[in-house]
């Protein structure tokens, strides 16, 4: 039989969520891996292109990762939450403006090489954008995030177009927050 939290959630699904959070590492790691690619022409141009973007995710997935297991370990032994809001909005604010960035550097690319090219990178950047949404609502469900802090406003409102639960959870912590 499954251990259960107060809020409901399994100490499987934590560490589902967990490992949801971590795999944010397998695409930084995929990421070194376009630099080797045979597909890239210029390595050490691709490494400028994504090296920025791997070492923000890296250390936003070092701040992630702890601070879920925080919350993991609050609500496992029912105890007052360690986890910082501010530590993670910074985190995923990291993630957003990182990924924003690399669009900017491979549009930069594209337009000294006088075309619309993309990289080759491009695809795992994409997954980065889908799972970092993910982990938005994966501590949305534990912490009362500002998502305006997190990401900027044409980002919030496709993400909320994409997932309807964003739009469920931010009106819960509303009304939790006008309880209160």
């Amino acid at each position: 039989m499954a251990q259960t939290t107060k809020k409901g959630a399994s100490m499987e699904e934590f560490e589902t969520k967990y490992q949801e959070i971590t795999k944010l590492y397998d695409y930084a790691e995929e990421l070194v891996s376009t630099v080797e690619s045979h597909f890239v022409k210029d390595p050490t141009a691709q490494l400028e292109i994504v090296e920025p973007l791997i070492n923000e995710i890296s250390d936003a997935t070092d701040v992630l990762a702890e601070e879920f297991l925080f919350i993991a370990e609050s609500k496992k032994y029912k105890t007052a939450g360690k986890a910082s809001k501010a530590h993670i909005e910074a985190a995923l604010r990291k993630i957003f403006v990182a990924v924003n960035d690399y669009q900017m550097r491979v549009a930069d690319t594209a337009k000294k090489a006088h075309g619309a090219i993309a990289n080759i990178a491009d695809v795992i950047v994409k997954k980065i954008q889908h799972l970092a949404e993910q982990i938005v609502i994966i501590f949305l469900e534990f912490i009362n995030l500002s998502l305006h802090s997190v990401m900027d406003k044409p980002a919030l409102e496709a993400l909320k177009v994409r997932d309807p639960r964003i739009v469920a959870l931010m009106m819960h912590q509303q009304a939790i927050g006008q309880q209160q």
